[in-house]
C-alpha cells in the first residue's frame, strides 16, 4: 500500500471508529459523534446550512476560518468552509428535493453515512468530489469538496464533512 493512501485508510478507520456509537454520547436513533446531544430536526426547513458544522466540528475538522455563503447556487442555502488542506467544503441545502430526485451523474455511487442514503459523484476534470444525502423523503444535502488537486482527497474530505454534518440533519428516512 503505498504511503499517500495509508493515511487515508488510517482516516477511515478513525472515522468508523469515532461514529460507531462507543463510548461517545448518541443522537436518537442513529451512530453518534462525540459530544452531539440536540434533537434531530424534522426537516430542513429553516436550517442554517453553516450550523451543521458547529465550533466542535470545526475544530475535528480542523478548520480555523469562520463559515460563509457558499458558492452552491443550485441549492436552496448554502455555506462554505476552507479546509487545513486548501480544498473548499460546501454544504447546500435542498429543502424540495430529495435525493432519488437529484439528476445525478451515471457514475454517481451508492454510499451511506450514518445509516443514510447517499451517492457519491467523483470530479476528475476540475479535480473534487461530492456527496448528496437523503435529508427526508423529499429534502437533500449537497456537500462538495472543490478546488482540490486531488479527487480521493476531495473525496475523504468530503465524508468527514458528512460524517460531522450527519447529526444535525433529520433522522435518516
Amino acid at each position: 500500500m503505498s504511503a499517500r493512501v495509508l493515511p487515508l485508510v488510517a482516516g477511515l478507520f478513525l472515522l468508523t471508529a469515532c461514529t460507531s456509537g462507543g463510548n461517545a454520547p448518541t443522537v436518537t436513533g442513529s451512530p453518534g459523534v462525540s459530544g452531539i446531544s440536540a434533537e434531530r430536526p424534522a426537516s430542513l426547513d429553516g436550517i442554517d446550512p453553516c450550523s451543521l458544522i458547529d465550533d466542535r466540528g470545526r475544530g475535528a475538522l480542523g478548520i480555523t476560518t469562520t463559515p460563509h455563503n457558499g458558492v452552491n447556487v443550485s441549492a436552496s442555502s448554502s455555506c462554505g468552509w476552507l479546509l487545513p488542506d486548501g480544498y473548499y467544503a460546501t454544504i447546500g441545502l435542498f429543502t424540495q428535493v430529495g435525493l432519488d430526485d437529484l439528476a445525478l451523474p451515471a457514475g454517481a455511487t451508492a454510499t451511506s453515512i450514518g445509516g443514510r442514503s447517499g451517492r457519491k459523484v467523483v470530479k476528475t476534470a476540475d479535480p473534487g468530489c461530492s456527496i448528496y444525502l437523503a435529508a427526508t423523503a423529499h429534502s437533500s444535502v449537497q456537500i462538495d469538496v472543490d478546488q482540490g488537486k486531488d479527487p480521493e482527497t476531495s473525496c475523504y474530505d468530503a465524508l468527514k464533512v458528512a460524517f460531522v454534518a450527519d447529526p444535525r440533519l433529520p433522522a435518516a428516512p
